[in-house]
Order: structure tokens, then C-alpha cells, then sequence
């Protein structure tokens, strides 16, 4: 690796991703009174995705599974309560194939060459970011306030996931496909009540 890619983020990853203090007990004995931040990735009834963050307030869950590999654009992947957010947000994005850019169609600014895109965020104090950070954090996992950059040669404002870097990462695997692209929730009043019996 290179001293340009060089970071905190990347040259101690495991660090980063292993609990500290008994994380995961702690976890467990609070998680019945939840409270503290949440990753757009946490579930109500998981001990994951929630006050697990580093220092530029990644959530190591979603570091782990970056790690992993995951690239997945579907919907049912968060909660009911940002399904329209997270879903309004990909049917603003121009999905083509995996190997061409997707064009944002939303809001842009500065002779569109920069996209804004509705997404509140824990570490943000806008509500609105750039709409291939949304992206990623919604195909890859959440990044905290790292910046997410295009591939060479990519579109200003594409949110095709495999297209988009974060230097930090650089010593991580970019991933070769997006495993499921699902922007339907299904029947959203039959998973609205398996939610409720579930708690």
C-alpha cells in the first residue's frame, strides 16, 4: 500500500472491527432499554449496529461486513421506518447495468457537479449528503463522515456501488458484483405486523 492511501482506518482495520471492554456483553445487557446512536443497518431485536462506532463514526458492524465483501442494493435490508427513505433514494438513482454508471437524477448543485441526497446520518449535522456517499452506505455499509470518491474515469454523478472508493479502504477487497438489487419491501402491512409480534 501506498503512504497516499495510508490511515488510521486502514493499517489497523482489525483493531478497529474487534469489540473492546466487553462490547458485546455490555451490548446484550442494554440492548432491552436501547438508546445511544444507531447505523442505518440496525434491526430492533439485534445486538449489532448500534453504538459500535470508531472515530469518524463508522460503524465497525458494517466495516466487518465491508470486509466481508457485502455490495447488496436492497431495500429490505432496514426497517420499516426507513424503507421510504432509503427507497425514495435508489428511485432517484438511474440503475443500469453493473459494469456502466448510475446516473443520480435527483438534486444537484454547482452546474451538477455535486449531488445532494436526503439521508440523515448520526454523525452529520445536514441532513443531506452527496448522493454517492448515500449510496454507498446504503450497498456497503454506513462510513461515518469518511468521503467516498469515484473510480477513474467515472461519472461526477454516479452511484453505481462498485464504482465507488473510500482511501481509507483501500486495503480491503473492492467488491466484483452486487449481489441482489430489490427495491421492493414486499407486503409492507404484513411485515409491519410480524415487526410488532417480534417486540
Amino acid at each position: 500500500m501506498t503512504s497516499d492511501t495510508s490511515s488510521p482506518l486502514s493499517d489497523n482495520l482489525e483493531a478497529i472491527l474487534k469489540p473492546t471492554g466487553g462490547h458485546k456483553e455490555h451490548i446484550l445487557k442494554t440492548h432491552s432499554q436501547p438508546k445511544g446512536k444507531y447505523c442505518l443497518w440496525h434491526r430492533n431485536g439485534e445486538p449489532t449496529h448500534w453504538d459500535n462506532f470508531g472515530l469518524m463514526g463508522e460503524c465497525r458492524d458494517c466495516l466487518a461486513e465491508i470486509q466481508r465483501g457485502r455490495c447488496t442494493v436492497d431495500v429490505c435490508n432496514f426497517e420499516l421506518d426507513t424503507y421510504w427513505t432509503v427507497r425514495n433514494f435508489w428511485l432517484k438513482v438511474n440503475i443500469k447495468g453493473p459494469d456502466e454508471c448510475w446516473p443520480w437524477m435527483g438534486a444537484t448543485r454547482r452546474n451538477n457537479q455535486e449531488t445532494v441526497a436526503y439521508m440523515p446520518s448520526p454523525f452529520h449535522s445536514a441532513k443531506t449528503q452527496s448522493a454517492s456517499r448515500v449510496a454507498f452506505w446504503l450497498s456497503r455499509g454506513y462510513t461515518g463522515k469518511y468521503r467516498v470518491f469515484h473510480q477513474e474515469g467515472c461519472d461526477v454523478l454516479c452511484c453505481n456501488p462498485l464504482h465507488l472508493r473510500i482511501k481509507e479502504l483501500a486495503s480491503v477487497p473492492q467488491p466484483t458484483e452486487i449481489t441482489t438489487i430489490n427495491l421492493s419491501y414486499g407486503n409492507i402491512f404484513d411485515r409491519a405486523k410480524a415487526t410488532v409480534q417480534e417486540e
